[in-house]
This record gives C-alpha cells, structure tokens and sequence, in this order.
C-alpha cells in the first residue's frame, strides 16, 4: 500500500485526539474501522506508531517520528490547495507565508501583519525543528519564521536570509498541580533529578541537548520516560503525574497543570525573526521586525507564571531605588 495525504491524516487525527474511540468520532468513522485503518498505515510503513497505554493511545518514538513528517507534508499540502485556488479564482497574488516554531506567537505576528493595510493574505506553517524552518525560508516557501536558539547552540547562517533576535526568556518546568513542587514560587532543577521527563526528540538546533546540559550542571542526568511533540498527550501525561516537562514560558495552561520558574533561571531560549532577502519582506523589514517585537510583547503578556517572574526580577531592583 502506498501512503497517501488521508493516511497521514488519519495519523494525525488519532495523535490529536489521544483514543482510537475519539478520533473515529471526529472524522465520522467507526473505532474497528479506523482500528484496522491504523495498523494498515503502520504496515505500509514498517513499524508501529503508536501504543496503548492506561490513558489512551500514544505515539512511539518511530511514531513522533512520522508525526513531524507528516504534519510538515499537510501542512505543505494545504497551503498548495489554497494558493492555488486563489490564483485560479481571481488571479491574487501569492499569500504572505510565515513560519514559527510551536507556540501561538506566529499566529499573533500573522494576525498584526494581516491588519497592517498591505491588502496580503498571510499563511501560518508551524514546524518542530528551527533548522527545518530557516530551510523553507531559503527555498523560497516561506518568506520569513519564528524561530529559536540556545546557549552554546547558536543558529548558523543560512544564504539569503536575514536574521533579527527579538528576546531571551526563560526555560519553566510543567508539573501536575498536585506535586509537591507545586507549592513553591520556584524550583531548583536539582530537586528533579528523581523525576520522571517528557521531552521531544532533538529538534538538530540544540533541544534537548541543551536541557541535557543544564541537568548536567545541577548535577543529574534527566531519566527521559517519554518522547512527544503532541501538545495533548504532553498534557495529559503532566496533569495525570506520569512525568515533568521543561517548556516554554507561554506553555497553555490546562487543568490539573502548574508551571513554575526554576531557580536561578539555569536555561533560556532566544526568540529571532528570520526572512528572505529576496522575499514579501525583502524592503520591509523593519514593518516586519516591529510587528514580531509586538507580537512577542503580547504573546507573553499573557503568560501568568511569566508576569509572576519579572515581577520577582524587578522587586529587587525597586527596592534598591527606593
């Protein structure tokens, strides 16, 4: 059997929804039929994608695997369909496309510059890896992206593309609301180390490496139970206690879920905006550049744990004035 587009979303479905039962449902099917559906697609590609567990169904790592795959050729696929049919209904221009690493700041940047009066349509293509990302900007698919770095884990330079940082945050830590840890305003990553983590695999830019790193200097190596770059069994396996997760400071927030800052802030992140010199933004950069500050600007504003951690930040230094 070839794989085909519907394949790929079925993978999809099942891995969104977390149960055979739910995703039947949701793409009108019946749970013995999508069942047998599964392990066809799984035939097709040589190994299983995913396991049954206590809370559901979860991808295995061959399965997170295809899922980034498969959610890059969707994502691709849909934007095709519809650049296309704009073209062929009224001749429009090709939409302004704009990429970003997980997290909800590229949409925020794609709703400001669809505001912005220049009469464009603006795509959102969302992938795991930063690398893959600068990639389609200097193929020409996307005319610019969100993207991040790490310490020691600089991006390199890509040909033709221009590069801005926009801001350094803090690496949190996503605990089940019951956990002990809970209770404090802040953890030391070294009273971790027993802990059970939930990481994805390497996204070939530094994550997780550099979380590797910063476990190493608190004096552990981090006992990794579990692999996934799926929002939903991310929460789902935090809130029900089987495991930790280092995230972002605009991880949502969900029941049964606390985010807390980790003391000392031993890991960070660098937020950049990258674009194609030959692009949409070839001579509008600095259009670009402002709508990315404010559209990170308001990204974490609306994070809770991250106003409580600047507030802890900046009460030092009111009080030195004072």
């Amino acid at each position: 059997m070839d794989v085909e587009l519907r394949h790929l979303r079925v993978v999809c479905a099942v891995a969104d929804a977390g149960s055979i039962t739910r995703a039947a449902i949701g793409i009108g099917s019946s749970q013995p039929a999508l069942t047998a559906a599964v392990q066809r697609i799984e035939r097709a590609f040589g190994g299983a994608l995913f396991v049954r567990g206590r809370d559901g169904v979860f991808p295995t790592a061959f399965g997170e695997c295809v899922l980034v795959r498969a959610r890059a050729v969707l994502a691709a696929a849909d934007t095709m369909h519809r650049d296309a049919a704009r073209w062929l209904a009224d001749g429009e221009e090709r939409p302004v496309a704009l990429g970003g690493i997980g997290g909800s700041m590229v949409v925020e940047l794609a709703d400001r510059l669809g505001d912005s009066g220049r009469g464009q349509a603006v795509s959102v293509t969302t992938e795991f890896s930063p690398l893959r990302l600068l990639d389609l900007v200097v193929g020409g698919q996307l005319d610019a992206a969100v993207v991040a770095d790490y310490p020691g884990h600089a991006l390199p330079s890509a040909p033709g593309v221009m590069s801005r940082p926009l801001a350094t945050q803090p690496v949190f830590v996503a605990i089940a609301a019951d956990h002990p840890a809970a209770a404090r305003a802040e953890i030391e990553l070294a009273d971790l180390a027993g802990e059970r983590w939930v990481l994805g695999p390497s996204d070939g830019a530094g994550w997780p490496e550099c979380f590797e790193e910063a476990c190493a200097r608190a004096g552990f190596r981090p006992q990794v139970a579990h692999r996934s770059t799926e929002l939903r069994p991310l929460q789902r396996l935090i809130a029900a206690g089987r495991a930790i997760s280092p995230c972002q400071v605009t991880f949502p927030a969900s029941p049964g879920i606390t985010i807390r800052s980790l003391a000392g802030d031993p890991l960070w992140m660098r937020y950049l905006i990258a674009w194609s010199t030959e692009g949409a933004f070839g001579g509008h950069s600095d259009a670009l550049i402002a709508a990315a500050e404010a559209a990170y600007r308001s990204d974490t504003d609306s994070s809770h744990a991250y106003r409580r951690w600047l507030a802890r930040r900046e009460e030092p230094a009111r009080r030195a004035i004072g």
